[in-house]
């Protein structure tokens, strides 16, 4: 039997993690924002980010997508939001096998397993050189969580109190200004994209708070 070409073992991976979503889409253990719909949109993006990435570092293109698309597959095996921080290494767990039976080779599967494991806190399990792969997952895994609809779902944490939620947006913009100052992402690429998010986020929870400071009755003027 041919090798399978580069196409062909990407599809493998997409089908069995759209697979995954299928399974785990009924489940009642979800968080109830960050749903199995949720987690296969993100992963979805995180793919184009990666993509974008890899171009603009230079770093292998299907090699980068396998990884991105394999990152929070451990989401759709267990409750892994109370474990977020070991996802990455379950998820690289899972991921060696199909990335094998896809077709990739002992030492990419190795390459993108780490990346894979590594992507939430930078520990991993099963010691491996640092690459550039791992630093375009965690980038690009970041970089959609700071996105613009990630806008969207920090204002349904409040939407039933206004107040509440200008208080909130404000810790965040706090946290934010943070963030641009010292940019933490790690690839050229990915700091660029990164800073772009957080600028659209500062801009848009700033209006809020704006909106949230004059929801009262102005100051009547004595005669």
């Amino acid at each position: 039997m041919s090798a399978k070409t580069g196409s062909e073992r990407l599809d493998c991976i997409v089908e069995y993690v759209a697979s995954q979503h299928r399974r785990a889409v009924g489940s009642d253990d979800w968080h109830p924002v960050f749903d199995a719909d949720y987690r296969w949109e993100h992963t979805q993006r995180v793919a184009h980010y990666g993509e974008i990435i890899a171009r603009g570092e230079g770093i292998d293109r299907e090699r980068s997508l396998a990884a991105c698309l394999l990152h929070d597959i451990a989401y759709f095996h267990s409750d892994s939001e109370e474990d977020w921080k070991n996802h990455g290494r379950v998820g690289a767990k899972i991921s060696r096998p199909i990335l094998a039976e896809a077709g990739f080779g002992e030492a990419e599967t190795g390459e993108i397993c780490h990346a894979i494991a590594v992507h939430v806190d930078g520990e991993t399990d099963v010691p491996h050189p640092h690459t550039p792969l791992a630093d375009l997952v965690s980038d690009a895994h970041n970089i959609d969580r700071f996105s613009a609809y990630r806008v969207v779902l920090w204002c349904l944490n409040d939407r039933d109190d206004f107040a509440k939620m200008g208080e909130s947006l404000r810790a965040r913009v706090e946290r934010l200004e943070t963030y641009r100052q010292q940019n933490p992402l790690e690839t050229e690429t990915g700091r660029r994209l990164f800073a772009e998010k957080l600028d659209l986020q500062i801009a848009f929870f700033g209006a809020i708070i704006r909106d949230a400071d004059i929801t009262r009755i102005p100051q009547l003027e004595t005669p």
